[in-house]
């Protein structure tokens, strides 16, 4: 792995929980203070429940998830974009890389809506490493196919959302398309939707995989899952990466 990839690796590992949890856990064990020792040790425990608990992660995710499902009544689109995401790589029982997760939920919504309305669909994603071996726009037409459908166009450059939003467009605008119904998923979607129309296309969002609604039972919700800990840390990821695209393009 280069050293930048490294770098990268490791600081997006202690940014993201549990990451600050851990190094709150590891500053208790390495502290000489019993005081200190103390508050890195409560501060790591309780963020680390915080954060592994559903309705912290419930919370977190119902301020990204603001979009609606769409409704396909009176639609303008000309097209259908879905975003890449969650490869699967050298996936055996399919004789090497694939799509996965959430890539292939985002697909199978994106085949749906194709089916229904009747629009070309275009993939969006590009390589992650530079030892994969096809672009995830690529692998994203080879799955759409078992879906009954075929991918119009595939943009496989792109290694971030405002990268999928500037070279789609380019392609859709070289066809006289102007207005796209946009797949990805719901936590994403305000962050892929202002990438579009900041590349100047119309957007209709079209979001997919919305998180799961809080259990009934009131202890369930505060009892920590290694599910709700996974989706505080993808509301983070995205919050951090709203951030960052506001200081970094907009």
């Amino acid at each position: 792995m280069p050293q930048n990839d490294l770098f990268s690796a490791i600081l997006q590992a202690f940014a993201l929980p549990p990451g600050p949890s851990i190094a709150l856990l590891i500053f208790a064990l390495l502290s000489r203070r019993p005081g200190s020792r103390r508050f890195f040790l409560i501060l790591g425990l309780v963020s680390l429940y915080l954060c592994s608990i559903p309705v912290t992660s419930n919370w977190l995710m119902g301020r990204l998830e603001v979009y609606p499902t769409v409704s396909l009544e009176k639609i303008a689109a000309e097209a259908i974009v879905v975003l890449g995401s969650d490869r699967h790589r050298d996936a055996k029982e399919y004789g090497g890389d694939t799509m996965n997760g959430s890539g292939l939920e985002r697909l199978r919504y994106a085949a749906r809506l194709g089916k229904t309305t009747g629009l070309p669909i275009l993939t969006s994603g590009g390589m992650a490493r530079k030892d994969d071996g096809a672009p995830e726009a690529e692998l994203m037409g080879a799955a759409l196919k078992e879906f009954g459908l075929e991918a119009r166009w595939q943009e496989g450059d792109s290694q971030n959302t405002y990268q999928n939003a500037m070279y789609s467009s380019r392609i859709l605008k070289g066809m006289g398309i102007g207005e796209i119904l946009l797949v990805t998923h719901g936590f994403h979607m305000p962050r892929a939707v202002a990438a579009f129309e900041k590349a100047g296309m119309r957007v209709i969002p079209a979001p997919t995989g919305m998180t799961d609604p809080l259990p009934k039972s009131i202890i369930r919700r505060f009892l920590p899952s290694a599910s709700a800990l996974q989706t505080t840390c993808l509301a983070w990821h995205e919050m951090l990466g709203r951030l960052w695209y506001r200081y970094r393009y907009y």
